[in-house]
Parts: C-alpha cells; structure tokens; sequence
C-alpha cells in the first residue's frame, strides 16, 4: 500500500532514528490505518542496519517466545551468547527481571553501530517479553539502540504503557483520493475515489478493499455507483459483533435507517413505535447520529453491512413500509423508497428534482445518491441529459468539481440537443478553468462558433469567464480575442455577462500596465452589479456570479496595478461572502490573496494564508498550477531546500503535462531567486534566463520579476556586459509603467553596475524611495552593504546590513534573515582594527583594502572585477597610494603592506548570496 499522506509520521519515525540520543517510539494505529505498511518501509528510511519483527500468533502463550526470535533476527555476537545463556538457562533462573538485566548489559558490550529495532504488533507478544521489551525501552541510553513498537491501542497498565506515541491518524480525504488513484488497478474513475474516500473516513485498508470490490464491477465507469457502497471486508467481523449485541428493537431500527442516507423520525415512528428506545441505544452504542428529526447511520461501511446482510425480501418489505409512511411527510423520503418498489417512469426526473434541492441545501452526499439511483432507473432518456446538465451546474458553483465533472461526461454520453452540448463542453472547459489545466483557445472559439447560436446567452458567459481565464494564465492575446468575439453576443448577454466581460477587460489593462488606477475603473463598472446583486442563484454556472467576480477581479488589477492595501481589502470582502455558489470565486480569491501578499513582499503573512489554505483544503481542486508554486515558494521563503526540492519536482511534473507557459516560467523564476540567495549563480543564471526568455512575450516586467534579479546574478558572475543588455531591456519594457517596486529594482541594478564612487550615490538614490515592499528595501540594502564591505567601509556595511535584516525580520522572510545572519557572525565583516606598518594609517579605509589586495597578489584586471570599477580606475588609485606613501612600484608596496606584525583582517570580496 502506498505511503500516501504520511509525511509528517515518516518525519517522527526519521527524528526518533537520526537522533543523537537512543530512543524508543511507540507506533498506535488502529485495523487498517496503515501501521504495518509504515513500519515496514522503514527499512528504506534510512542506511542503519534495521531489524524487522512480527511476531507469531501461535506463539503468544510461550514465555519469551518473542524475545527469542528477536534475538535470532538480530545475530549478534554479544547478543548471541545471552541467547544460548537464555536457552540453557533453568525456568527458575527465566524470571523477567534476570533477563532484563542479562540483555542490558548484552546491549551496553556490543560493538556494533547505531541499530533500529522494529516490531510490529508488539502488543501481540507474549507477556513476558512485552514486559522485558518495556524494560529495555526505557532504558536504551548507550547502547546505539532505536526500538520502534507498532501496536493496535495503548493500553493501560501494559509494560510498554507510556512510551513516546505516535498515534496513527485517519487520512485526510484528498490523500485518500491519491492513494486509490495510485493503485496498481485497472481503470478507474475519479468519481468512484472519492465516493470511496468519503465513505471510508480515511481508513487505508477499508478504503482500498471497497474500491477493488467497486472495480471489480464498475470499472468501465459508466454504470451508476451503488447505493449504499456495500463491501464484504475485513471489517465484517467487527461490524457483526456490534450489531450482534443489539436489542431486537435497535436492530430493526438500524435496518431501517441503512436503506437511506437519513431518514426522518416521524416517518420511522409510524413503522416503530419504539424508535425512541432503540435510538437511545443506538446512540449510547455510536452507531448513529441525530440531527433534529433526522437520524443517518454515521459509519458508511456499518451502512453497506447492515444493507447487504439484510434479505432481499426484507429489504423490499421494508421500502414498502418506509415509503407508505412517508407519503404525507417526507416528499424525499417517498420518492426514494418508492424507487426501490415500483417502476414508475417518473421516479427518476422525480429523484433530480429532489437532488437539486437537497445541493441548495447543501446536502450533497445525499444528493449524489439520489442522482445515481436515477440513472442507475434511466441512464439515457434526453430529459435526464437535460436535468443532469442542471445538476452539474449547479454543483460546479458550490465548487463539488468531481461530481459536476462526472455529471457532465454521463450527460455527454446521452444527449443529442445542440444548446445541451454547448452548455456541456462549456462546463467541461469552465471546470478545467478552475481546476488550472490547459484548454486551447481555438477549443474554445470552435465551440462558440459551431453551438453558438443555439444559445446565445450562454455563450457570451463563457467566452467572458474565458477571457478572464486566459488573462489570469497572461495569455493576453487570446483574451482579448474572445472579448473580441463575445462583442457578436453583447445583444442577447445577461447584465452580469456584460458586467464580467467589463471586468474582464480592465483586468487586461492593468496586466498590460496601462491602468494606473483601477479602483476606479471598477467602481464605475460596479453598476453593472448593482442590476444582479439581488437575483437569486439558479441551475445556470454563472447565474448570481457578478458580484464575487466583481470582487475577485477588482483585487487582483488592483494588486498587479501595486494597490496591495486595497487589494487586501476585497479579498477580505470576497471571502467573508458565505454564499454556497460562491464558492469558485471565493476558492480563487484565497489563491489570489497569496500572491497578492507575495507581490507585496509581506513573506510572513503570505506564508501564513498558505498554511491556512492547505489546512482548510489541502486537495488541488483550484488552480493546481498555481497551488504547487505556492509550495514550492514556501519552502524556499522558509529556508527548507530539501522540501523545496521536493515540491519543485512535483511542480515540475505538473508543468510538462500542462503545457502552461506563464506557469513555467514563474517556476523557473522562483528557483532562480532563491539558487540568487543560496549562491548557486550558475543554477541561478540558468534559470533566470529561461523565464526572462518567457517573459519577453508579457508587455509588462513587472509581471514575471525576474529580469531584476538576472541583472543582479550577471554583476556578481562578472558578466557585466549581458547586465548591462538586461538592464537596457528592462527599462525599454518599463517606459509609460508607473510601478514603485520596477523603479527600485532598476535604481538598484544601475547601482550594482555602475563603479566606484557612483555606485554608492546611486544606492543612496535607490534607498531614498521608501515604498512599502520591505523585502526589496532590505535587498537593496544589503547589496549596498556588500559594495561598502568591498570599499572597505565596514563600519558603514554592517550597519547598513542590521538595517536589512530588520527590513527581512519586518516582512517574515526567514530565508534572507538567515542569511544576513550567517554573514553578520562572519568575522571579516567586523570593523578591523589598523595595525601592522605604522604608514598604512596614512590610508583611507577602501585603499588600504586596496593595498592588501594588491599583497595578496591581485592583478589590477582582478581588482576591478572585485570592486565593480574599471582598470583605469584601480590604475588611478593605485598612483594615489603610491605617492601616498612614497613607494614606486607593487613590489614596494607588497612589501609594505606585508610589514612584520599585520594581523589586520583581509578586505572581504564581495559576497555572493
């Protein structure tokens, strides 16, 4: 089974094992969550010698029976000879605490390196060699010993009580969705996963067996999924005993409420007049919940047992009673249980009809049965194409993209109607949208084109949520090529359609740079929102929709226009909108929130809204390009390589089957800045070459922000004339921008090129801006810093680097602050006291550096690279040292600077970051 979800446990386990103390770690997991599987893929974890243990049933009742065993498997010398002393010993001499003590010390004399001991099941061995393992485990100091104990439950009062636990966890439901699409099965349906996922609450093994038993007779994905997701597994036995124990009356009950997701007390009243004593024991027992008058079986799996153990004709009987007794008060309930008796051709659409109100109501597992009973009744009638298309545009905007997306294909595979394949292939295309995949925009236009027509409303709604899909990605051609189109629709498009498109192209300017402010534009746009603030949201993706997309797009033209305050504000807006058919936008506005922050150049708080988002949906149902560049970028900003490492390789993976350019290169970007900060220049050049590449197709610099730092890795490889070309082409980019964060980069970079003196007026111009990015202020700073450092102004540079790292500390980003830190314990960034020959204080600080570089035999070619100056100007100020000091030649000056006693610190060339 896949180890899909276990990271954090597989980090206790390798802490516990690369520790430098020795350590025991007791591994609680429950049947079926996974324990075995991770304990036995320790051996991989790491290159100590492990010994692996699983004890045998059959010889729990013999004393030390499994301490024995261990023994054997670990083959030690030391350890053997206490394993022939154990065997030859009497049964007087066996007692538990003699041969606790004999392997203490048998432990304490082997030579060996550090060893990790595993058994699973250790609660499962005889009592005598739990209670010596527990005496062991308590006492490992010295003697190079991991022991790692899985066991079912921690008991109390047991002797391996009280250990330090790691409690095994249900996985979540995203995770368990991975792990089923891992498997080596055949065809499967992402539908089908999740419907497994949510019934088995993130138990591993049950998960895995109702999914190959679903596999085995659905696996084409065409037949609708059963109800209720029945399993023979092995869980039966316990399922069996706790129904076993009931009463008659809760029995009955039970029976009656696994034939639906839930079931209505005064329904259940008239067929048991008992029900509320057999609820009481239900309850007490955990094998239902209440809610109001409804009452559901919690456990799905309990559900699918009761259900199958059930006789057919006593399941029908009781569909029949339930259905009778709920004619008059549960219209759902009657429909339901009638679907199960009698074939009546309006059961299915009634089903639907049901399914659509209980989505409004926000009770979507129950829904989903509904809708799978009625195509399981009549899979391919037109009209249930025409309501299914209803139903998945509706689930859509409550963000249940699976289902919408499942919905749509089976609705697909039925219709013939033109405006229902329209609206079908947009919905498809909308959920891709969302879902961040690549969709052509010739598929799109085609689509319009040969459909149209059919139903003009809908099409001028997807080619303006088209548009804004294909600017969001900055594919800027082709979003204005669809609001270009969508112009032939303006007639017969809805108020809000006309509101999007609006928005749709505002959003283009400001990524083109030419709005400098689009607050304003989008409060003028707002009256288009006023007109649909008040309609209510119906079966149509988009219906209601303005004002959140008016929202969403209004913070990020603000953000890409640097308005970050008021961006902030309407995301803030945004998500306190508690709309269930809001949900795409308010899942997109968290998205856009982040990078947003980013842009700022607040990493703390950007980091923070990540944190939260993967807690709050740590799946990649939105935008899941988008989502593994936040990842990786957070590792990073955290000063984690290795799991930026990883993260970028899933990144990657992503990108090469997306095909999504502007994607690719904000990737290599991010890897580029922060292999800058790491000083990995070649890794770091490379890198920033291939997005700057990408990005000479955007108008606007300011989008990608790579060029920047490609300027800054070029200066310090000593490439000075590809710099200067990228800065050339950055500023020809940047004309008409009005942009606070390009003009501090590009003062900046001007700085970073330009010699001597100059460069450190240029940085004082650069700092004299003090707009609100942080990060970039501190990175500015500290370039500045480095270039006093070169001068030999050190005082100043260290200084100036304390004022960076409050700038870094100010804006949460630890990566940087880390590495401010590393150079402010460098001891050659401390002010060096002038010692050695008297004639050297005649210098001033940058030529003395100047003079011991020439001592250390530096040719005035290298200088000038060092300190970012031409040779003519290392040849002028060599003459000035010269006469200072009445020397006339370097070897005289060597000589001098070399004088007997000189302990002062050699000038630091200037570091890379």
């Amino acid at each position: 089974m896949p180890l899909v979800g276990r990271n954090k446990e597989i980090d206790r386990i390798l802490s516990a094992i690369r520790g430098p103390k020795e350590t025991a770690l007791a591994v609680i997991g429950g049947r079926g969550m996974g324990k075995s599987a991770l304990l036995s893929g320790i051996r991989s974890l790491s290159d100590y010698r492990t010994v692996f243990l699983s004890p045998s049933a059959a010889e729990s009742g013999w004393p030390l029976s499994g301490l024995t065993a261990l023994l054997n498997e670990m083959d030690d010398p030391v350890l053997n000879r206490a394993a022939d002393d154990l065997m030859r010993s009497s049964a007087e001499a066996m007692t538990v605490p003699a041969v606790s003590a004999m392997l203490l010390s048998s432990l304490h004399q082997r030579p060996s390196s550090r060893t990790i001991i595993v058994i699973d099941d250790a609660d499962a061995l005889d009592p005598a060699t739990q209670s010596v393992i527990g005496f062991l485990a308590r006492r490992l100091a010295g003697t190079e010993v991991v022991l790692i104990a899985g066991m079912r439950e921690e008991r109390p009062g047991s002797p391996l009580s009280g250990l330090p636990a790691l409690h095994l966890r249900s996985l979540s439901h995203s995770d368990t969705v991975r792990m089923l699409e891992g498997l080596p099965t055949g065809r499967t349906t992402t539908a089908a996963a999740h419907a497994v996922a949510a019934a088995t609450g993130g138990n591993p093994l049950a998960a895995v067996e109702l999914h190959n038993r679903l596999l085995a007779r659905y696996d084409d994905g065409r037949h609708a999924l059963p109800v209720p997701l029945s399993t023979q597994s092995s869980f039966d036995a316990e399922y069996a005993s706790a129904v076993g124990a009931l009463r008659s009356g809760a029995r009955t009950l039970l029976d009656l409420l696994a034939l639906s997701f839930h079931s209505d007390v005064s329904t259940i009243v008239k067929i048991l007049p008992e029900v509320w004593t057999a609820t009481d024991e239900l309850l007490t027992a955990g094998l239902v919940k209440r809610s109001g008058q409804h009452l559901w079986i919690a456990d799905q799996l309990l559900r699918g047992h009761v259900y199958a153990a059930m006789p057919p004709d006593v399941r029908t009987a009781n569909h029949l009673a339930m259905a009778e007794a709920a004619r008059d008060t549960d219209r759902q309930g009657h429909s339901w249980h009638v679907s199960f008796t009698a074939l009546d051709v309006q059961t299915p659409f009634q089903l639907l009809r049901h399914a659509v109100d209980l989505v409004r109501g926000g009770e979507v597992p129950f829904a989903v049965e509904f809708i799978e009973r009625a195509i399981t009744l009549n899979p391919s009638e037109a009209e249930t194409a025409e309501r299914l298309t209803g139903l998945a545009e509706l689930l859509f905007t409550r963000g249940e993209l699976v289902y919408a997306r499942r919905y749509v294909e089976w609705a697909q595979g039925v219709t013939r109607n033109p405006a229902l394949i329209l609206r079908l292939t947009g919905l498809s295309f909308e959920i891709q949208f969302v879902q961040g995949a690549a969709v052509r925009c010739s598929m799109v236009q085609r689509l319009v084109q040969e459909f149209g027509q059919h139903h003009p409303e809908y099409s001028a709604g997807l080619l303006a949520v088209g548009a804004l899909y294909y600017a969001e990605r900055w594919e800027l051609k082709e979003a204005a090529e669809l609001l270009r189109q969508g112009g032939a629709f303006r007639g017969s498009a809805s108020v809000q359609h006309l509101a999007m498109a609006e928005h749709a192209k505002l959003l283009l300017e400001s990524l083109s740079g030419t709005r400098p402010n689009p607050a304003r534009r989008h409060e003028q746009a707002g009256g288009h929102e006023q007109a649909v603030r008040h309609e209510q949201a119906g079966g149509h993706a988009r219906q209601g929709s303005a004002r959140p997309a008016g929202l969403l797009l209004r913070g990020r033209a603000l953000t890409y226009a640097e308005q970050h305050e008021s961006a902030r504000e309407a995301f803030a807006m945004l998500n306190g909108s508690t709309a269930p058919e809001h949900a795409n936008w308010r899942h997109t506005g968290a998205l856009m929130a982040i990078d947003n922050e980013i842009r700022a150049g607040n990493v703390g708080a950007a980091v923070r809204l990540i944190d939260e988002l993967e807690l709050s949906e740590p799946g990649m149902n939105y935008h899941r390009g988008t989502r593994h560049l936040f990842r990786v970028w957070r590792a990073y900003s955290l000063g984690d390589d290795e799991l930026a490492r990883t993260e970028a390789s899933e990144a990657h993976r992503y990108v090469q089957a997306g095909g999504h350019p502007a994607l690719t290169a904000q990737l290599a970007g991010c890897q580029g800045h922060f292999a800058l900060l790491r000083g990995d220049l070649a890794e770091s050049v490379a890198q920033l070459s291939r997005a700057a590449e990408i990005g000479t197709g955007l108008g606007n610099p300011t989008l990608l922000r790579c060029e920047a730092d490609l300027v800054e890795v070029l200066v310090r490889l000593g490439r000075h004339r590809e710099a200067t070309q990228a800065l050339q082409r950055l500023e020809s980019r940047s004309v008409g921008l009005r942009s606070p964060w390009l003009l501090m980069v590009v003062a900046r970079s001007r700085a970073m090129l330009a010699d001597g003196e100059q460069s450190l007026q240029l940085f004082g111009q650069a700092l004299e801006d003090r707009n609100g990015n942080r990060l970039e202020r501190g990175r500015t700073l500290m370039c500045y810093a480095e270039r006093l450092h070169a001068f030999g102004r050190l005082r100043h540079a260290r200084e100036a680097l304390l004022r960076a790292k409050v700038m870094f500390d100010e804006a949460g980003a630890d990566a940087w602050t880390q590495h401010v830190d590393a150079l402010l314990l460098d001891e050659r960034w401390e002010p060096a006291r002038p010692q050695g020959n008297p004639s050297m204080l005649l210098l001033a600080d940058h030529e003395r550096s100047l003079a011991m570089m020439v001592a250390r035999g530096m040719r005035n070619k290298e200088i000038a690279a060092t300190l970012y100056v031409s040779v003519r100007t290392v040849e002028v100020r060599l003459t000035a040292i010269y006469r200072k000091l009445g020397v006339e030649s370097r070897a005289q000056l060597t000589a001098l600077a070399a004088g007997k006693g000189t302990t002062a610190a050699q000038p630091y060339v200037l570091p890379v970051l």
